[in-house]
């Protein structure tokens, strides 16, 4: 593989590890949030609800870059954008579908939030938020796995 589809195809990963960094560090917000009390803990509560929108467009982002350098790649080697776009992998199409996830997460945590602050029951809402931040980190370092293995594909 030439030089420039190579650099474009490894700005995908190169963000992406940011992003597995970042989404860890948000799910670790499931242990803090037992042991902080009071007003610290509704600080840390209102910046793990910022942080979790702002990841969520975050990895739109990501995943919009794969998919632009994947384009980038099919037009400069086939002189079509669209012969490289449709994934190929588990890898590819993993991307996706977890986002779909992220959003109904996000939704989730937007819900508990919402019941929260109208004095409702949200326990439902902020198990399910958990459980589907319970699935994502799996999926993360699955997806994360998978990609270390594709990257030699396209290194080589």
């Amino acid at each position: 593989m030439d030089l420039i589809p190579t650099v474009a195809l490894l700005i995908h990963p190169l963000l992406a590890s940011g992003l597995v960094v970042w989404v860890w560090w948000q799910y670790a917000w499931r242990k803090k949030s037992y042991v902080l009390k009071g007003e610290e803990r509704a600080m840390h509560l209102a910046r793990h609800q910022t942080n979790g929108e702002r990841l969520l467009w975050a990895t739109g982002g990501v995943i919009l870059v794969a998919f632009m350098a994947r384009g980038f790649t099919g037009w400069y080697e086939h002189g079509d954008p669209w012969s490289a776009m449709i994934p190929q992998s588990l890898h590819g199409f993993m991307g996706p579908v977890g986002f779909g996830l992220m959003v109904f997460m996000t939704r989730l945590g937007k819900r508990a939030r919402d019941q929260r602050e109208a004095g409702e029951s949200f326990t439902a809402a902020k198990l399910k938020h958990g459980r589907a931040a319970d699935l994502i980190i799996y999926m993360v370092f699955i997806h994360a796995f998978l990609g270390f293995i594709y990257t030699f594909d396209v290194l080589v």
